[in-house]
């Protein structure tokens, strides 16, 4: 559906109507300053009022619609019956866009990603967010996007809209006091440089790690003023950023980091990691060996670490890294199941037949998952009276869990949410769907 025009709620989508005294205004950010863009300023003010964070304003305001709009999102306000959506603030929130899904092999799938979803107190339990998600869902089966992607604040909402937890990540601390020894290779160099600098190397860096770590989302255009230190206001703590950069033996730039010390009074001496990445494995060795050789630090604190035990194998004594906590991250929707099946590689030949449950049809049905040579043939199976039992049956969410090989369908089986009708069915789709890589999403969004 098309932006509307100023002040015009938009047509009825597809999907559970809104309750009544309610309208839908849909719209995009212009990219101008707030003066000038009152309704996307208010809306987006609103969106972090909904998550308990400042309201932005002036030039911190100006910064986020100029990159919310870089990123081509599409606010979707419900609004009370009569309200001017420059003046009166939305009573819920939505906003999506599309960007690029890394599924492994260096294959990117299309995605609409789902953010700022909110719905005022005074609001709550009328059915706005599920009014929302259905029609925003509905228009982008319609348009033929294959899945759509979120990462959720709390764990037990989108399981019923068909999304189901992909990835996850955790926070760790590692203990450097003393030898803090890796115990593989260091090459290359590591040099501080200014956080501007990774102005000109920063978008390069992160999409050629991007494409090698499946799970991955395309880059935010906000993540430039973070790593480079110019977020404006008081909203990132402006000051005491670091920057250091890791080029190869034959000087070309393969992975960055970015961090903060925690001050004299945080005990053990913290240094605290805002962004890594890394292109190759031996600019993730050098960047810890760099980090773990900082003077005066005792600890390394990083809240985003990829949730697949490599930062414990890099430590000659992998007791050193700690992990304090661990959450969901990535959550998927499949919304065309031979388009999105049939974008990714797979480990091995084979074939499975899936009887999808979709409580909103857009991934129902009995299909037939063929691989040969590494490629996907995906069709409907035969379902009916006569026809064979698939060989597995579950519902939308959990297929969508296990479709990047994080989640091995195996385990799903014996958590009880894969029923199983050919015995192994599930170890074998864990072995097809089995990923090339560890499967992490870089992006925040």
């Amino acid at each position: 559906m098309p932006p509307t025009e100023p002040g015009s709620p938009a047509p009825p989508a597809p999907g559970r109507p809104l309750p009544g005294g309610l309208v839908v205004h849909r719209f995009a950010p212009t990219g101008r300053p707030a003066a000038e863009d009152a309704r996307a300023a208010l809306f987006v003010r609103t969106v972090e009022r909904g998550f308990y964070e400042p309201e932005p304003t002036g030039e911190a305001l100006d910064q986020l619609l100029g990159h919310e709009h870089a990123d081509g999102r599409t606010y979707t306000g419900v609004y009370e019956a009569g309200a001017d959506p420059a003046v009166d603030r939305p009573v819920g929130t939505f906003a999506g866009f599309g960007k690029r899904l890394h599924v492994g092999g260096g294959r990117d799938v299309d995605a609409l990603l789902v953010s700022a979803v909110t719905v005022a107190p005074s609001h709550r339990r009328r059915g706005i967010l599920r009014a929302l998600m259905e029609s925003e869902l509905a228009l982008a089966a319609a348009a033929g996007t294959p899945l759509a992607a979120l990462t959720a604040s709390e764990a037990t909402i989108y399981r019923r809209f068909g999304f189901g937890a992909a990835t996850a990540l955790r926070r760790v601390e590692v203990d450097v006091r003393g030898d803090a020894a890796l115990a593989g290779p260091v090459s290359g160099t590591v040099r501080l440089v200014e956080p501007a600098e990774l102005a000109a190397i920063g978008p390069e860096v992160f999409e050629r790690t991007r494409r090698q770590v499946p799970g991955s989302v395309e880059r935010m255009a906000s993540y430039a003023a973070h790593e480079t230190d110019t977020v404006a206001g008081d909203r990132a703590g402006r000051g005491g950023l670091y920057a250091a950069v890791h080029h190869d033996d034959g000087g070309t730039p393969r992975g960055y980091v970015t961090y903060r010390f925690a001050g004299w009074d945080t005990e053990p001496a913290t240094v605290r990691v805002s962004q890594l990445y890394a292109s190759t494995a031996a600019g993730t060795r050098a960047l810890w060996a760099f980090l773990a050789s900082l003077d005066l630090v005792e600890r390394i604190a990083w809240r985003s670490a990829p949730d697949d035990g490599v930062l414990e194998h890099l430590f000659a004594d992998h007791r050193r890294v700690r992990t304090t906590h661990r959450e969901d991250h990535l959550w998927l929707r499949l919304l065309d199941v031979p388009a999105a099946l049939g974008a990714r590689p797979y480990a091995h030949d084979g074939e499975v037949t899936l009887r999808v449950h979709d409580r909103l049809g857009h991934a129902a049905g009995d299909w037939r998952l063929s691989v040969a040579g590494g490629a996907a043939a995906v069709g409907r199976a035969a379902a009916g009276a006569g026809a064979a039992a698939p060989d597995l049956e579950l519902d939308v969410a959990d297929l969508s869990a296990a479709y990047l090989g994080g989640v091995p369908a195996e385990v799903l089986r014996q958590a009880g949410r894969v029923a199983e009708h050919r015995r192994g069915a599930a170890a074998e789709l864990s072995g097809l769907l089995a990923p090339d890589r560890p499967v992490h999403c870089m992006t925040g969004f």
